[in-house]
């Protein structure tokens, strides 16, 4: 009974147990392989695809399946639909399916049976991207999403087009060309994401317009295309931004420099000079006519003009510009015409507002100028606006009598509030003074006088250009005021110019700062391109162009430095330089370091490239040093045609000093400290002997070019010039010999610094003697004097002897 008992639960287990295996055990099931093109699917799987598919389905029966068993059927099933049923027989089979798909995801289900009533399930997802990416603009104006991109309009010429991607998959490749008159620049962006953005120079007519094409393609090769035009307008006239310049003077010369602007292209600019009888005394081209169509170079125009003032009186000079689009803008700067005997001596003190700026807790930059007057002593003080203890006093000027005196110099002041005070004395012995305050603790410049400022107007951001007569060079001077921690300044700002400097061939177009602590910057920025000195560049490179940027700001108060270099074509055609083959290197730490750049557009005019950098130092745009020899240019040391590491930059309109940066990281600073002449007389042709003494107050030695010009009414001359070697911390002096073919009042300068004047005559008589005297020693005239009076003692002793012995010739013969 037990035995009866035991086998019935055995055949109840049993009969419970095998329906269980065959409905889920993987081995009576059919075996099914699923495979799209070359990739096998598995359940649970996603495809992406641009297209329906073709799906191979391989199934044979499972291997526990009955006896004899054969296939049945296989139903593919898209989104809950049926799309497939096909019969099949046979323990093996392979069938092609092709199922509609829609646009985006599709779940789909392969199920295959078995006449036994086994049943395979597999369930995946088809993306299927058909369309083509949708594209529509955010700037320069907005258009409107999946629909066709609208023609517009910008002011100006320089514009950023910007643009928002609509795709289900990858858009692997973005291209904008723009097409005026028949110039075409194009930007490619790869991987663009979900948005792109890139400044593009439009051209401008008025019976023209940009023809743009932005073709869209996304990783399964759908590619829409869009075509649109974009009219440039310009709903402002030319801007005109002058130097500073005196309004009354005594000399006969006057500078009149600065810049002309306008957003869509500069026209012409022309200066007409009236003088105190109505005459028009001069007329020039600051900006020679021309029909800029498409010309970044025509947006601003720099220019530096002499004005002759030479007679006493009232001289107006009128700076008239006219953009492309015909708007016309005049500036009129007046300028009074003083004898020396009726000018004022009181000098004018003004301070530099946009590069003086406090550099720390202690520390001040200090910029200015006292002119028009005549100044004998400057000095700057500081003093604790508290207790009124002085906190620094540094002598700038002393000792001779100047019409200009430019300082530039850094002061220590207090942690807190400090009163800093310049002082010029005129002549007479008169104290004309300039005072401010200024906080450490806040790192504010001119307290008190920016209350009424909004917070929003920080940090103030200026560029100015500076001089610099060397070949193939630009500087200017860069400052931010109040920049604080995690922000990016954008160096020219919106309001500024339209690029921070460039020379003929070479221009720095922005720089974007992200610094990593609150803080002011003060910096001179250089380019240079190649010219008859050495740019600085990696050993064995070929050198395109160089910039260097002397900071203020300390290392680690900046988290990098992005800017963009544009460099024209055919100057680098000229020397045969590839732009794809060239990028910009660092200096920094004693070495060059190969940085990030981007050639973002190249076309006939320009190659335009972007780069980023961990800090700002001296960067040199130049083949990979592997490419050494390529022009021939290049030498083992990594320079052009002169000597490694010489990169100088200007010391605002100090023409006569230079800087030079060393490879070991020192710096020169080789200035002229005086000129003195021999004679304040001469005759005409009659040799003047000029003794020039140069001092370096750097720590590296420099190479500094003396030049000698001399100066007679309106007229300089360049005489000569002779390179001297000064080391750090030393005085050299070199010595030159001039004459003077006219007669008159002449000076000798220097780079810059005059000693004179030399008042010449014919000469001849008693001048001409006295002349000769003046330059012989005493000992020598002394010794000629007396040989004179002892030649006048001996003829006088002879005649007495031969009138004695006649005398008594005469009495013997009698």
């Amino acid at each position: 009974m037990r035995l009866r008992s035991l086998c019935l639960v055995l055949l109840v287990l049993g009969s419970v147990a095998v329906p269980s295996v065959a409905g889920g055990a993987t081995a009576a099931e059919p075996t099914v392989e699923i495979a799209v093109g070359s990739t096998s699917i598995a359940d649970g799987d996603t495809y992406r695809t641009g297209s329906d598919i073709e799906m191979t389905v391989n199934a044979s029966v499972g291997a526990d399946a009955p006896s004899g068993a054969s296939l049945d059927e296989i139903v593919v099933r898209v989104n809950g639909e049926r799309a497939e049923s096909i019969a099949v027989n046979g323990s093996t089979v392979s069938e092609t399916v092709e199922p509609e798909l829609s646009n985006g995801n599709n779940s789909v289900r392969v199920i295959v049976t078995d006449d036994a009533g086994n049943v395979n399930s597999t369930a995946f997802t088809v993306t299927k991207d058909a369309e083509a990416p949708h594209v529509y603009l955010t700037g320069p104006y907005q258009s409107a999403p999946w629909k066709p991109i609208a023609d517009g309009e910008t002011n100006g010429t320089e514009t950023t087009v910007a643009g928002n991607v609509i795709d289900d998959s990858a858009v692997e490749k973005l291209r904008v060309t723009r097409a005026f008159d028949g110039d075409r620049s194009t930007r490619v962006f790869r991987d663009v994401g979900e948005n792109f953005s890139t400044e593009m120079l439009l051209g401008y007519g008025e019976n023209e317009t940009n023809e743009f094409r932005l073709t869209a393609s996304d990783e399964f090769g759908n590619v829409r295309i869009y075509t649109f035009s974009i009219d440039v307008t310009d709903d402002r006239g030319p801007t005109i931004s002058l130097d500073p310049v005196p309004n009354e003077t005594a000399r006969h010369r006057i500078d009149l420099a600065g810049t002309v602007e306008d957003d869509v292209g500069v026209r012409s600019a022309n200066l007409t000079v009236t003088g105190p009888g109505g005459n028009v005394t001069k007329t020039a081209q600051v900006a020679s006519p021309r029909t800029p169509r498409l010309d970044p170079d025509r947006l601003s125009v720099a220019f530096d003009e002499p004005i002759y003032t030479l007679y006493t009186g009232t001289y107006e000079a009128d700076i008239t510009v006219t953009d492309v689009a015909g708007e016309t803008t005049t500036e009129t700067v007046t300028i009074e015409r003083r004898s020396r005997e009726d000018r004022d001596l009181a000098p004018e003190i003004r301070v530099d507002r946009d590069r003086t700026v406090v550099l720390g807790p202690e520390r001040l930059f200090l910029s200015g100028v006292a002119f028009e007057g005549m100044t004998e002593r400057l000095v700057v003080e500081t003093r604790d606006a508290e207790t009124g203890e002085t906190v620094d006093y540094q002598v700038v000027h002393s000792g001779s009598r100047s019409e200009r005196v430019e300082f530039d110099r850094e002061v220590a002041i207090g942690e807190n509030r400090t009163d800093v005070i310049v002082r010029a004395t005129d002549p007479d012995g008169v104290e004309h003074t300039e005072r401010f305050v200024v906080d450490g603790r806040t790192q504010e410049t001119f307290v008190g006088e920016n209350d009424g400022a909004a917070t929003d107007d920080w940090p103030k951001v200026s560029v100015q250009s500076l001089q610099d007569g060397r070949t193939g060079t630009a500087s200017a001077s860069v400052t931010v005021e109040r920049g604080t921690a995690d922000t990016t300044v954008s160096v020219p700002d919106s309001g500024g110019p339209s690029d921070v400097v460039g020379t003929a061939n070479v221009t720095l177009d922005r720089m974007a700062v992200d610094l990593a602590a609150d803080a002011n910057v003060t910096a001179t920025v250089v380019a240079r391109e190649r010219a008859s000195d050495a740019l600085s560049a990696p050993g064995g490179a070929t050198p395109a162009a160089s910039v260097t940027v002397q900071h203020s700001v300390p290392d680690d108060a900046v988290d990098s430095v992005t800017f963009d270099l544009t460099v024209r074509r055919t100057y680098l055609d000229a020397h045969g330089l590839e732009p794809s083959n060239l990028s910009v290197h660092r200096f920094s730490d004693g070495g060059w370091s190969a940085i990030e750049t981007t050639l973002v557009e190249t076309n006939e005019t320009r190659a335009h490239y972007e780069v980023s950098s961990p800090g700002l130092s001296v960067f040199s745009l130049a083949t990979d040093p592997a490419l050494a020899g390529t022009d021939g240019n290049a030498t083992a040391d990594g320079t052009a045609n002169g000597t490694a590491g010489d990169e100088t930059t200007a010391d605002g309109a100090r023409n006569e000093t230079t800087r030079n940066e060393s490879s070991d990281g020192g710096e020169a600073t080789v200035f002229v400290t005086n000129v003195t002449v021999n004679r304040t007389e001469a005759a005409v042709n009659e040799s003047v002997a000029v003794n020039v003494t140069l001092a370096n107050d750097g720590d590296a030695e420099d190479t500094y070019t003396a030049g000698l010009q001399t100066i007679h009414g309106v007229n300089v001359t360049l005489q000569e010039t002779r390179p001297v070697t000064v080391a750090p911390g030393e005085e050299e002096t070199v010595g030159f010999t001039t004459q003077f073919a006219r007669e008159g009042n002449h000076t000798v300068m220097v780079n810059g610094t005059q000693a004179g004047p030399v008042v010449v005559s014919q000469g001849g008589g008693l001048f001409s003697f006295l002349s000769v005297l003046s330059i012989l020693p005493l000992r020598l005239i002394g010794m000629a004097v007396g040989g004179l009076l002892g030649l006048g003692l001996v003829l006088v002793l002879l005649r007495f002897v031969l009138g004695k012995v006649g005398g008594d010739g005469d009495s013997a013969g009698g």
